[in-house]
């Protein structure tokens, strides 16, 4: 027997058991992170379209969107754009128009008589010349359900997946908005709804999906807005209060930082010395170092870094340094053991792949302190790992990680806390960094090393394709080595793009035999897409294939150029991580945006502003500035903070309101306990592992 659908929905419900979704279409949301029916109610619209405004059928006019009203006057069989299916014709007072969808069994759900509402992008047939919709969206008047919405109302357009439109995703949630068994707890208490305006959180979740009027939408956004934001800081800030233990006083002058200095074969930049003179003063307090260090890509954070932990090493301590993936990981242990390797340091990579009993005697190496460097994953973090005496921890690129999960890896030391550093390539402009990292000290790596070589980056469209790839092949010859980037790893039948094994498959067929292809990409095991790297790395590979995996950190020197497959699909911070993989030595580099014929007006200024600016930091606040739907600092919309509605580029207003107003219930605890509908979602997010001192 199959489980029983649940009595009572909740917000942690499985998706799966939401009326019209089951086990198959679960896997399909599962593309877009929607595992539960919280997950679902917060995926928000990308946008509204407002069908409120009705056109007559005469004034309809090729290649827009419309809708329009009137009686089904004709119901048959059709073939158009060389498909069998349905067709009706509908008419108002002032004329008549075709409506066909490639579904011959559609025709079964009209009756001659029926009122209808259509809605969708008009075409033009090139034989008659007549308008025709093609496709569109359909409610027939006075039919309960969805669809009374679709028709003469304010209409949500969701981000969509293969077999998974936005018309089912609309469906999908208004059948468990408007379920009775649905139970969705308050988290805001009265005093501050009514203080700033806002809906009941069911409310919010209601009107944000199916708003009747664009006020509403509003409304219901900024509510969930205030919601994210407010439990945000009160996450971060809860134990802010608590006195940390002191942190050890580290002497950071030494034999080891001294020999480490002399060892490079290039001059720190004046930014690097700016930073570790700060770095050298927090460590040598008392007091715990929370510094946040931003760079832009090829700024030389590494290098800063190992001296953070070296400096902890040299007073005979440990440093840990954690990154969000294991590629990530594995190359800050090859690049760092490569810097220290005169220097008689043991380092040791943690991560979840090694085999059980080489774990246990990485375990055993770290609680000795054999280990002075530990660099991993998550699984520097689990409990069972435990240090002698870690005194410098860092994090990199810690927005990766979802929250700013740091907690767990300061409580790695029992008798004091750790110096903390956190590490971003992704930059911040300065208002957004003090809002959310208002507790750290900021330093800023503003230049890169002199023997970086230019970077020049150009916008192609998709026709120019084959004239680039011969290019490729080309400077492969000369001596070079490539990376080109997919967005997606396997082909897709509803989306035109290039996908990572698709490209893969059809350059082994004509590349020429100088070209030795690689493949890396997530679904890969993890000691394939090691092998992989040092591959590439040692030149048994001098082109390789991958997804977005290789966005960050990776660093292999003679790299030079980098093409980008249907560059318009990427956001500005990721295209420039990505162009961050090459220009790493002193040879002139090169980065390739391969666009579709057609993009967006937003996607044309992102392309264009990545073509003309290498500066992460002036790019960073074009970003804010044309940013609509979508996370600033994290690959997914949900990226940084766990946020799903919250954008920080637009709603700067309310983050700060929300702040004021938790820190304001902060300064006492017991109060806050005694709110109910506070209490009961801070003790859920505070649950386990959450330590979050800010």
């Amino acid at each position: 027997m199959g489980k029983q659908k649940p009595v009572e929905i909740s917000l942690d419900t499985p998706v799966q058991y939401v009326k019209g979704v089951g086990p198959q279409r679960a896997q399909l949301l599962k593309k877009l992170d929607i595992l539960t029916v919280y997950d679902l109610l917060y995926f928000a619209p990308r946008r509204y379209e407002d069908r409120t405004q009705i056109t007559k059928i005469s004034q309809l006019t090729p290649n827009t969107n419309c809708t329009v009203r009137g009686y089904v006057v004709l119901i048959g069989p059709r073939k158009m754009i060389g498909k069998e299916g349905a067709s009706i014709i509908i008419e108002d007072e002032s004329g008549w128009v075709e409506v066909f969808w490639t579904i011959p069994e559609i025709a079964k759900r009209f009756s001659v008589g029926d009122e209808v509402i259509i809605s969708g992008r008009v075409s033009q047939d090139k034989f008659s010349g007549k308008m025709v919709f093609i496709h569109p969206e359909y409610a027939i008047v006075g039919k309960k359900g969805i669809e009374e919405l679709i028709g003469g109302s304010i209409v949500p357009i969701y981000p969509q997946t293969e077999n998974l439109d936005t018309r089912v995703i609309r469906q999908i949630i208004y059948n468990v908005i408007n379920d009775e068994r649905l139970v969705i707890e308050e988290t805001l208490p009265t005093f501050i709804r009514e203080k700033y305006g806002l809906y009941s959180r069911k409310e919010a979740l209601k009107k944000l999906h199916f708003p009747e009027n664009f006020e509403e939408a509003y409304r219901a956004r900024e509510t969930l807005v205030f919601e994210e934001a407010f439990y945000f800081f009160l996450k971060i800030n809860w134990k802010k209060e608590q006195a940390l233990k002191n942190a050890v006083q580290l002497n950071p002058k030494g034999e080891l930082t001294q020999r480490f200095l002399s060892s490079l074969p290039f001059q720190l930049t004046n930014a690097q010395k700016r930073v570790i003179k700060d770095i050298e003063r927090d460590l040598s307090s008392k007091k715990p170092m929370h510094r946040l260090l931003q760079g832009d890509v090829g700024s030389g954070k590494t290098i800063v870094a190992i001296y953070a932990m070296l400096i902890a090493v040299q007073n005979g301590y440990q440093a840990a340094l954690m990154a969000p993936t294991e590629p990530l990981a594995e190359q800050h242990y090859i690049v760092i053991n490569d810097f220290l390797k005169d220097l008689n340091i043991k380092t040791v990579l943690l991560s979840r792949s090694v085999t059980k009993r080489t774990r246990e005697h990485l375990l055993n190496l770290v609680l000795s302190g054999e280990a002075q460097i530990v660099i991993g994953t998550h699984a520097v973090i689990q409990e069972d790992v435990k240090f002698k005496n870690l005194a410098v921890a860092i994090v990199d690129e810690q927005h990766r990680f979802g929250v700013l999960q740091r907690g767990k890896l300061l409580e790695k030391s029992e008798n004091f806390t750790p110096h903390f550093l956190v590490m971003t390539a992704t930059p911040i402009p300065r208002t957004l960094a003090l809002t959310f990292y208002g507790d750290l000290n900021i330093s800023v790596l503003d230049e890169k090393p002199v023997n970086r070589g230019k970077i020049v980056t150009a916008v192609r469209t998709v026709e120019k394709r084959n004239d680039i790839y011969n290019w490729l092949f080309d400077k492969i010859k000369e001596g070079n080595k490539a990376y080109i980037i997919s967005p997606i790893i396997e082909k897709s039948e509803s989306l035109e793009i290039k996908a990572c094994e698709e490209i893969y498959r059809s350059l082994l067929s004509v590349a020429p035999e100088h070209v030795k292809i690689g493949i890396l990409h997530g679904r890969l095991p993890t000691d394939i897409k090691r092998e992989t790297m040092l591959k590439f790395r040692r030149g048994e590979i001098n082109l390789l294939v991958a997804t977005t995996v290789i966005e960050v950190g990776i660093d292999v020197p003679d790299a030079t150029i980098i093409i980008i497959e249907n560059a318009e699909r990427f956001g500005i911070a990721q295209l420039h991580q990505l162009r961050g993989r090459v220009g790493r030595s002193e040879k002139k580099s090169y980065c390739i945006l391969i666009r579709s014929e057609k993009v967006t007006e937003e996607a044309e200024k992102r392309l264009k502003a990545l073509e003309t600016c290498n500066d992460g930091f002036k790019l960073a606040e074009i970003d804010l500035e044309l940013r609509g739907p979508g996370e600033f600092l994290g690959k997914k919309q949900h990226g940084f903070g766990g946020f799903r509605i919250l954008h920080l580029s637009k709603d700067r207003e309310f983050i700060e309101k929300s702040k004021i107003e938790a820190l304001q219930l902060l300064k006492n605890k017991w109060q806050i306990m005694q709110i109910p509908e506070i209490r009961i979602h801070l003790e859920k997010i505070l649950e386990g592992d959450e330590l979050y001192v800010a």
